[in-house]
Formats: C-alpha cells, sequence, structure tokens
C-alpha cells in the first residue's frame, strides 16, 4: 500500500511538473528588416580597400527571418539573414574609380536571456550568438592602372562569426515587435589567404578573394600588398515582427 502511495505521489508530481513546463514554453516566428553599419576593417575607404588596408564597405540593408523558442528560464534563437554592402569612391590619388559590393548570408543560433517586467508589455533582452557567414561580391574597378577596367566577382568564403545584442520585446495582443541592437564579428574564425583564380594580372587577383589574413608575400613580391589581417563586423539595427504558434 505504501509504494502504491509512493508511486501516485511521484505519478502526480511528474504530471505537475510536464503541465507547468508545457505552460511556460513558448515559440514565436516571423521576419522583418534591418539597417547594417560596418565597423573595423569592414569600413574605410575605396583607397584603403585598393592599398589593402580595409574593405571599403558602407551602410547596407538587412532582411532576415528570426525563431524563438522560450523554455523555463531561458530563450534560444535562431535567425537566417541576408545584409548587402557596398562602397564607392576613387583609387589613391584620384587615379580612376571603384566599385565595391559584398552580400553576407548569416545564419546565426544563441541564447537570450529576458528580463520580465510585472504588468509591462515591454520585456528587454540581452542575447549571444555563433555564426556561420557566407560572403559573396564583386568589385569593379575603372581607368586605374595596373588593374584592367570591368567588374569582377568576388570568390564566396565561408567565416565563422560571434556577437552580442540588446533588444526588446513589444506585446501587441497576438503580435510582438522585436527591437534588436547586434554587434557582429563576421569573421571571427577562418580567415585565410589565398589565390583562386589566378590570370595574368597579379594584383587584381588579390582582390577576387576575400584575403583577410595576411599575404606571406606581403613587402617580398610585386603587387603583394595585403601586409596585415582583417576584421569584418558591423553593427546591426533591426526590427522584427514575431507571431506566437
Amino acid at each position: 500500500m505504501k509504494k502504491t502511495y509512493l508511486s501516485i505521489f511521484f505519478a502526480a508530481f511528474i504530471l505537475l511538473f510536464v503541465s507547468q513546463s508545457n505552460a511556460q514554453i513558448s515559440f514565436q516566428i516571423g521576419g522583418g528588416l534591418g539597417y547594417s553599419v560596418p565597423s573595423g576593417d569592414y569600413g574605410g575607404t575605396t583607397a584603403e580597400f585598393y592599398n589593402g588596408e580595409k574593405y571599403g564597405m558602407e551602410s547596407g540593408i538587412n532582411f532576415h527571418a528570426k525563431a524563438r523558442l522560450g523554455l523555463l528560464f531561458i530563450n534560444a534563437f535562431g535567425e537566417v539573414g541576408y545584409t548587402t554592402f557596398s562602397g564607392e569612391g576613387e583609387a589613391p590619388s584620384g587615379g580612376g574609380t571603384i566599385k565595391n559590393s559584398q552580400k553576407v548570408v548569416s545564419m546565426k543560433v544563441g541564447p537570450e536571456f529576458a528580463m520580465n517586467i510585472p504588468l509591462s508589455p515591454i520585456t528587454p533582452y540581452l542575447q549571444g550568438f555563433v555564426a556561420i557567414n557566407t560572403i559573396s561580391g564583386s568589385v569593379e574597378f575603372t581607368g586605374i592602372s595596373g588593374v584592367p577596367s570591368g567588374e569582377q566577382d568576388l570568390n564566396s568564403a565561408t567565416r565563422i562569426g560571434l556577437g552580442a545584442g540588446v533588444g526588446a520585446v513589444f506585446s501587441l495582443g497576438g503580435i510582438k515587435l522585436d527591437a534588436n541592437i547586434q554587434y557582429h564579428l563576421i569573421n571571427m574564425g577562418g580567415k585565410e589567404y589565398k589565390i583562386e583564380s589566378v590570370t595574368s594580372h597579379t594584383r587584381l587577383d588579390q582582390y577576387t578573394n576575400l584575403n583577410d589574413a595576411e599575404d606571406p608575400s606581403a613587402g617580398t613580391l610585386p603587387d603583394h600588398f595585403i601586409t596585415n589581417s582583417r576584421n569584418m563586423s558591423a553593427i546591426e539595427f533591426k526590427l522584427t515582427v514575431l507571431f506566437g504558434l
């Protein structure tokens, strides 16, 4: 009899725990737009890009989809984003023009720590994430000596990213509005220097690959000018509409 009571007690406890856990589990999904500002070596001028110092990118637009899973004491989120950056300007000493563009496809995942405010429709949160980033793009030179004029594709590259963010969720009935700011180090891992498409123009070959690591031949061979590794980072401002399921 005693064992029967214990069995009933533990069964009731498990059912209660499961019911309470289910009550606190939530799932939201949606999409939105954002504005991304390059920072560090990802910014700069086209002249600095020509010299191998920075990438010369300007602010771009972000499109993304986001999902959030709410657990007992912590949320987990996943995000897929597409961001476009571009830059346009002169080469050093005004010797021609450069148009540079990159596209970044990001897959992010990480935890979110919500700070619930009683009786408030606003829930602030902190987040951290890791990302897999695929970078592609193109570069166009016009009227620059030593580099043939025309548009060249950038060979696609994949990097591991890392970042953190802060945001707030505004509950509007069955819809949630998520305002978020993230700092994203796009190439935290996987930096490399390589030449994939070898042409008769050695200098041009340096621009058709991401080449975010130092060129081991820099300073010793002509037209090898990437003397330092380059960090690609961006500050991202995002607004997302989420629907609960």
